[in-house]
């Protein structure tokens, strides 16, 4: 059986004081599978995954993004593998 899931890649700015905080955020979001902290200007990176591009972009623009402590997202979009 081919996985047609799509993935996305999410690279999140924030406070350093706001982190722990976004992780928790993260970790109630469906598509979400992981989220790791760096460091860096980005400070979390964030692998999203869904049946659907639609779904992540809803996950990211509905919910991610609108989280407290963001201050800036960049998302990378996985194709063909």
């Amino acid at each position: 059986m081919t996985d047609t899931s799509s993935i996305v890649f999410v690279l999140i700015m924030c406070a350093h004081k706001s982190m722990t905080s976004i992780i928790n955020q993260l970790n109630e979001i469906d598509a979400v599978k992981e989220a790791t902290l760096v460091d860096g200007p980005w400070r979390i990176i964030v692998k999203l995954q869904a049946s659907s591009l639609d779904h992540l972009r809803d996950a990211v623009q509905w919910k991610l993004r609108k989280m407290e402590g963001i201050e800036s997202t960049l998302s990378l979009v996985e194709y063909m593998k």
